[in-house]
């Protein structure tokens, strides 16, 4: 099985403000309260306390960033 099987098919978008971002892992901390863990690989790296908008894919048990947008 590759990587690529590990990653589910859809798509989500989260928003929120950036809790860590370093050495391809990440957390955000989403509009609603609830932090997601994320593997960064592959991204620009963004300080902490940015606010951004994600769009990843579960990929067992944190979401791989697909798409990172500055949220204004």
């Amino acid at each position: 099985m590759d990587e690529a099987d590990q990653l589910e098919p859809e798509s989500q978008v989260f928003t929120g403000t950036v809790k860590a971002w370093r050495g391809g892992y990440g957390e955000l901390l989403t509009d609603s309260g609830v932090t997601i863990f994320l593997t960064t690989q592959g991204q620009p790296a963004l300080r902490e306390g940015i606010r951004v908008t994600i769009v990843a894919r579960k990929y067992r048990p944190r979401f791989f960033v697909e798409k990172v947008t500055i949220a204004g």
